[in-house]
């Protein structure tokens, strides 16, 4: 039976990035991998086995996100004496921090402003480093997915300038002149990139700059409305600010974001917008001890950090005004397993982390439902096919409800997929084989980890693991505890949601029975 839904709301259920929770003074919860369910209990009490990765729930700091009051802030001479040893002793190149530089900038942008929502960004570049920044960030923005612009009315004659503009006009991308712009920028653009002059400018902005100035000015007028207002993104120092004092005479731009370069500047104290971040992810531990730099980690890959919390936001206000093709009745093959075939293909094509994340849903006697990310290990047309520890929580309630629920989310190409079904074991030899097809680390973990029990302490599960890696650290072969193993959805139906502009989506229900 195949039929489409009826178009309705958008979708509820989302992958959430980890954060670093702090220790509060109330009973604490431990949220865990997908594949592991555990609660701390007050100090009284023992608590449950969980992974070596945890959150505790209570006072929160974001993950790559530093309070202003630890980080560092450079004088002028400071930041003047780093960049000499950067490009003296340090073998650094001017366009080596160029690059580094303006990918920082375009990656702080792509943070915080979707491309979906604001592409059109005027870069408006200065004739020093800073406006070098801004043309590689321009460059960044439009391989990103936006519309970039440039005004860049001094040009530097040297052959690093010259060939920035050159990989940017072989792209298409206009170049303007202060002439040809808008009086009111708020019309033609959804980002303003500020890169007019950066920490090493004295003295008073001369023409055209102190007009550019002032056409930004004009943007934080409160005669503006602000819901149309293109957010203003300053390079290290927020043009005509003094690098140390900041902005002296308190008329001076008020950027939206800041995004500070090697450290940030003394200026950047008085930065009042919403958006202060870090970029510039190459400083060697020499200059970091030489100037006793407190600088934060940056996440995972990022070329940028967030300084301060992000802003509050109204939750309801939250949504996401889907871009996708239409996914008609006729386009989606009548077999399932090769619909589903054809779009974790591409999930696999467009690189997402983990594509096979699953969320599963489960129900005991109880009927109480109960819901888990874990990893889909196969499936073919006999169903769906995951891996647990049979003393689980999951697994009780699969085994008084055989039937559950699965739901992949692919996020960057507007997808879901569900699929209900029945619920059984596979075979133990089918356990044994993709148990020994696992790291040995992640079987000796599957031994010492009795999901959902009880252990007095988090240090009892890490020396049973150190007991176990030596026991086998001979090389020789690592038993399938008996308690672990494979499960097998059924399914019974399936549905494929593609995401579509003002909430209505298109939904192709498959049922199987």
């Amino acid at each position: 039976m195949l039929q489409m839904l009826q178009k309705g709301k958008g979708m509820t259920s989302l992958l959430l990035s980890s954060y670093q929770l702090l220790q509060s003074k109330f009973a604490h919860h431990i949220l865990t991998a997908p594949s592991t369910t555990a609660i701390l209990k007050p100090s009284s009490l023992p608590f449950l086995r969980h992974n070596r990765s945890y959150q505790i729930r209570g006072m929160t700091s974001l993950q790559g996100v530093q309070d202003p009051e630890t980080v560092s802030y450079l004088r002028q001479s400071e930041a003047a004496e780093i960049d000499e040893i950067l490009m003296g002793p340090l073998g650094f190149s001017v366009d080596q921090l160029m690059e580094l530089a303006g990918l920082s900038v375009a990656t702080a942008i792509a943070e915080v402003y979707k491309s979906s929502e604001r592409s059109r960004v005027l870069a408006i570049c200065g004739p020093g480093n800073n406006g070098g920044d801004g043309l590689v960030a321009a460059r960044h923005l439009y391989h990103f997915g936006y519309k970039p612009y440039i005004c860049y009315p001094k040009r530097t004659a040297k052959p690093l300038y010259n060939g920035l503009v050159t990989q940017l006009e072989s792209l298409s991308v206009p170049f303007l002149s202060v002439e040809d712009l808008p009086m009111d920028l708020s019309d033609s653009f959804d980002i303003l990139v500020d890169a007019m002059f950066g920490f090493s400018f004295h003295g008073t902005p001369r023409p055209p700059f102190d007009d550019l100035i002032r056409r930004l000015l004009n943007l934080t007028s409160p005669d503006m409305n602000a819901s149309r207002l293109p957010a203003i993104v300053s390079v290290d120092i927020p043009s005509g600010w003094h690098v140390e004092e900041g902005d002296l005479s308190g008329d001076g731009i008020k950027p939206d974001m800041l995004v500070s370069l090697t450290a940030p500047k003394l200026c950047a104290k008085k930065f009042t917008g919403q958006h202060h971040f870090l970029g510039g992810r190459f400083i060697p531990p020499a200059i970091i001890d030489k100037f006793r730099l407190q600088l934060p980690a940056y996440p995972g890959t990022s070329m940028c950090v967030r300084i301060g919390k992000p802003p509050r936001v109204d939750i309801s206000a939250l949504r996401e005004n889907y871009v996708s093709p239409e996914l008609l009745e006729g386009q989606v093959d009548s077999d399932p397993f090769d619909q589903f075939q054809k779009w974790f293909d591409d999930a696999l094509a467009a690189g997402l982390k983990e594509p096979n994340a699953m969320c599963l849903s489960t129900t005991g006697s109880d009927r109480k439902p109960s819901s888990r990310f874990v990893l889909l290990k196969g499936f073919n047309k006999d169903g769906f096919v995951w891996y647990t520890n049979y003393g689980s929580r999951k697994a009780h309630q699969i085994s008084e409800n055989p039937h559950a629920a699965l739901l992949f989310y692919w996020d960057a190409l507007n997808r879901q997929v569900r699929v209900e079904g029945s619920v059984e074991k596979v075979s133990e030899a089918e356990s044994e084989h993709y148990f020994h097809s696992r790291p040995r680390g992640s079987q000796i973990g599957a031994i010492a980890s009795d999901q959902s029990s009880v252990i007095p302490g988090q240090q009892v599960l890490h020396q049973k693991y150190k007991d176990l890696e030596a026991k086998y650290s001979a090389g020789s072969s690592i038993p399938k505890p008996k308690h672990w193993g494979g499960y097998r959805l059924k399914p019974e139906v399936f549905e494929f949601w593609q995401g579509q502009q003002s909430r209505l989506h298109d939904r192709v229900l498959l049922d199987l029975g």
